[in-house]
């Protein structure tokens, strides 16, 4: 039997300069923000993010100057707006971008994960993601393909994207490295299975019969991963459903600081450079205000009468 526990530190020494990366989750929910903000504590450089939503993974390393390339599908704060150093990155030119429909990136991500050499799909033909071409060379991103079928159907082929480390976060996960996950999944499995290897944060380790009992959440089988690193509240300030809501007031506090180079400086030497570890982290937090961002597990959210109380 193979156990897959590590600490963040450890599990984070497979990132390495210049490698790629893809990070799980979609919105204000499930993304490794743990996991990342380790990353930026150590440092990490030239790195090059294969994303589908993970806006607020590419906003920090975005902040922290360890993006160069994303491969991504829209990244914007949801209820917010745009993602203000990864957007001023990529105007100024310090970071190269490759344009993608959510789909399109879920399936170059998804030819990987297949071992397949191209993904067939419509969306995308004849629009400006393939009109204006990022660094990559057009006829390595897509061509558009005859069927064997039918040769007057024309469908676009997408070449595939393999990672070289996935970051996830999940809900829990036992020593051999099964990982369940509640709610939305966004494209985790396909990243996971994507990528050479694969980082996962959870919330809780249970017992290998814990998972057996529940095998329907399970999205990662033990095989796929590479560690395990045990991370309560690892999404924070990001939600992660059946545990906790998004803290609304931190993310309201990062989006007033991102509107200058300075205070997002200074909000990432307040939050990720000054506390010594995640558990530091949640200190700062506070136990009390993690606390109110717990859900009713039966539910999955916060009852309106128990937000007001």
């Amino acid at each position: 039997m193979s156990r897959k526990l590590a600490s963040m530190e450890a599990a984070l020494e497979a990132v390495r300069d210049g490698m790629s990366i893809t990070a799980g989750g979609f919105a204000h929910s499930h993304q490794p923000m743990a996991l990342v903000r380790a990353l930026v504590k150590r440092g990490v450089r030239h790195l090059t993010l294969m994303g589908v939503a993970e806006c607020w993974v590419a906003e920090f390393l975005a902040a922290a100057n360890a993006l160069d390339r994303a491969y991504f599908s829209n990244f914007m704060f949801e209820g917010f707006g745009r993602c203000r150093r990864f957007s001023e990155g990529v105007e100024s030119g310090a970071i190269e971008v490759e344009d993608h429909s959510h789909f399109g990136m879920a399936n170059r991500l998804g030819a990987a994960a297949m071992g397949l050499p191209f993904m067939p799909m419509r969306s995308m033909s004849g629009t400006d993601i393939l009109a204006k071409p990022g660094f990559e060379a057009p006829q390595a991103k897509s061509r558009l393909i005859a069927s064997p079928f039918d040769a007057r159907d024309k469908v676009l082929a997408v070449s595939p994207l393999k990672p070289d480390v996935a970051i996830i976060h999940a809900a829990r996960a036992d020593e051999e490295g099964n990982v369940q996950l509640y709610g939305p999944t966004s494209v985790i499995v396909e990243q996971a299975r994507a990528a050479s290897h694969v980082i996962v944060s959870v919330e809780e380790i249970v017992e290998t019969r814990a998972i057996r009992r529940h095998p329907e959440f399970t999205v990662l089988p033990g095989l796929l991963v590479d560690v395990v690193v045990h991370a309560p509240f690892g999404a924070q300030p990001l939600g992660n459903f059946g545990y906790y809501q998004h803290d609304q007031a931190h993310l309201i506090g990062y989006y007033e600081a991102s509107r200058t180079p300075q205070t997002t400086q200074a909000y990432l030497d307040e939050w990720a450079h000054g506390p010594a570890d995640h558990w530091a982290y949640l200190d700062k937090t506070g136990i009390a205000r993690l606390m109110r961002l717990r859900v009713d597990p039966s539910l999955g959210y916060i009852p309106a009468e128990a937000a007001r109380a």
